[in-house]
């Protein structure tokens, strides 16, 4: 397998596991991209040191392979080693998006939510949803499952969409 193929073949591995795996799990967005850059820069202060040798395979790679898959496999030991499911209910909302441009432009509900009291406010991904949007139609309450990894972070497991007539606004 030559390094090109190695790198298509792991950055489609670590695409899979940033939308099945870190999308899953119950972290501040801000937080988490300052720790990104924060590793990042320490990353490549430590090869600049020769501490961290990638002479083999070189700094792109490095950082466009290696630095993701270890970042993936953190977040997978976690996922994989989750227990002590809890429920969680909340009333939501979506809100409408608009689409195009000057010309043209459409208005659609998504299915990014908005939960009350405002619950999980900057981690995006528990709020958003890769489904379609008939499942959420007509419905404005949600049950989260969620577990706790090895490494204490949350973890969305399973998430249920129902209709609650105590949520509609009033």
């Amino acid at each position: 397998m030559t390094k090109i193929d190695k790198y298509i073949v792991f950055s489609i591995l670590n695409a899979i596991l940033l939308i099945t795996v870190i999308f899953n799990t119950v972290i501040n967005f801000y937080l988490f991209v300052l720790a990104m850059i924060v590793l990042g820069v320490f990353c490549n202060i430590l090869i600049k040191r020769n501490i961290i040798n990638v002479n083999k395979q070189g700094k792109k790679y490095f950082f466009g392979v290696t630095f993701p898959q270890i970042i993936n496999g953190f977040f997978l030991i976690n996922y994989l080693t989750g227990m002590n499911p809890t429920r969680e209910t909340y009333c939501f909302k979506n809100m409408i998006s608009e689409v195009g441009s000057v010309r043209s432009h459409e208005k659609g509900k998504t299915t990014y939510i908005y939960l009350s009291g405002n619950a999980y406010e900057y981690s995006y991904m528990t709020r958003s949803f890769l489904i379609d949007y008939k499942r959420i139609l007509f419905k404005n309450q949600i049950t989260y499952t969620f577990e706790r990894g090895i490494f204490g972070l949350k973890i969305r497991k399973d998430f249920e969409f129902a209709f609650n007539e105590n949520c509609l606004e009033k």
